[in-house]
Order: C-alpha cells, then structure tokens, then sequence
C-alpha cells in the first residue's frame, strides 16, 4: 500500500484524503436525485452505488448536516465502522439512521482532532444564503425516522477544518483563513471573498469545490452549476491568477486519486 498522501474528489463538497494506509473523508456524497424529488419526495441513500464508488474510511468529517453533505456518511459510517466528528443534528441524524453512537463524536469550534496520520483544527464558520435558508435551521424534530426529508436535514452549526498531515497544511474552507499549502473551498462566494482568502492563506494549490450539478447522476457527464452569487471556475481561475499568481488552480476529476504536484 502506498503511504504517501493522496487526495479523491467525491463530487460536490466530498474529498477523501489518504495517507499511511488511513482514510480521512471530509462531507462524503454519493447519492445524486432531481432537485424535484429532493424537494418533494423521502431521501434514501443509494447504498449499491456508495458501496461500488468508495473505500473503508477510518474517520468521517461533516462541516454541517445539509443533506448533500450527510444523506450518505450513515451508510458509510455503518459499512465501514468509521468515527463520525460533525455538529450535535449531525450526531441525531446518525443515531436516528441507527449507527452506533460509539461511532459519533460531536465536536466544538477551537478542539483539536489527532487522527491517525492527520491532526485536525476544527473551526467555527458561517452558510453561505440561500432562498430555503430559514426552512433549514434549527434542531431535528423528535420522532423522525428514516428515510428523512430535505426538511430534517437543519443546519445547526457550519465547521471549517485544518488539517497537518506529512508536513503538508491543509485548509478545507469554510473558516479563517489561514495559511496553507492546500486550499480546499468551494466556489459559492463572491469576488471580494476569493481575494481575501487567497490574499491570506497563499496556497500553492488551490482545488475548487462543489462546483459540479449533484442532481445529476454521477455516472452522467459532469456539469457546472453556478449558484447565485457564486463565481463560474471560469472566473473564480482568472481572480485566482490574479489575486495569487504563485497559486496553481486545479479542477480536480471526479473519483480520481492524484498526489498534490507542489
């Protein structure tokens, strides 16, 4: 087995990272429907396609309990006996899908995580807006039982990570922005966001993330899909060269395992 650090992008805001025989994913989703039947229909992770599509992970990060973050990290905690970190509406929909709570572990803005090969700082962060926001706040209402709505999925808490492993600084954003060797962040911010962020983390990579349209079936082509307010990779590229030069900007491909070329 190859014990150098390597990095797969899951599509949306999933990545995996491996390193010494240990996997570390961070908002692993797998589960692709229409926007209608998320709207209006159950959520029911597609258990044969994440089991074809991913490895036993070790430990499991959530940066908030959103269903594209969440919908299938219970299948995968479940299959692979990983420990799951994430917010307290995190820790219920887990329970709730019936994963052992030996394998939840609610975490707080400012604690550090030592994880195998990886040494996490976990920080406080603030959602981007969006039209359905004040439908998806708040705790998850007692009695719910799976397969849950789009509506039990609430946002509680939003946590940024920074993650040292091999001597390599990884910043998965939302949160501070610190200095990095690797950007992980997706592209829903506006221009003035971008330049701060890369003005103060100076990363040598920067891999842009939830850019692709996860109501499309990932064995379909991919597709771009520009939220409002957001930036195109296009234009979040050219801001990135300007603002950063010494910065490389690497789309990354979907479910392929890379090395970062520094």
């Amino acid at each position: 087995m190859d014990n150098r650090l390597s990095y797969r992008w899951l599509g949306a805001q999933g990545v995996e990272l491996s390193c010494d025989g240990q996997v570390l994913a961070i908002d692993p989703f797998f589960t692709r429907l229409p926007a209608w039947a998320v709207v209006f229909r159950r959520l029911r992770p597609d258990r044969s396609l994440i089991r074809r599509l991913c490895q036993a992970y070790n430990y499991i990060l959530v940066t908030h309990p959103h269903y594209d973050h969440v919908l299938d990290v219970p299948v995968l905690a479940q299959d692979s006996g990983a420990v799951v970190y994430g917010s307290a509406n995190t820790g219920r929909i887990l329970e709730v899908s019936g994963v052992p709570g030996g394998q939840f572990q609610e975490v707080q803005a400012n604690r550090h995580l030592s994880l195998g090969p990886f040494e996490v700082d976990v920080f406080s962060s603030q959602h981007v807006r969006f039209p359905l926001d004040g439908l998806l706040q708040g705790p998850l209402e007692a009695g719910r039982q799976p397969p849950l709505s789009l509506w039990d999925y609430r946002m509680d808490r939003i946590f940024g990570f920074f993650i040292r492993v091999q001597g390599v600084r990884i910043l998965f954003h939302p949160g501070p922005a610190l200095p990095a060797d690797v950007l992980f962040a997706g592209v829903t911010g506006g221009r003035e966001h971008y330049r701060r962020l890369l003005s103060l983390a100076r990363p040598k990579i920067f891999v842009p993330l939830h850019w692709d349209n996860f109501f499309r079936p990932l064995d379909r082509p991919l597709r771009e899909l520009v939220e409002p307010g957001g930036m195109s990779l296009k234009k979040l590229e050219s801001l990135a060269a300007q603002t950063a030069p010494e910065t490389k900007f690497v789309v990354p491909e979907l479910l392929v395992r890379s090395q970062f070329q520094f």
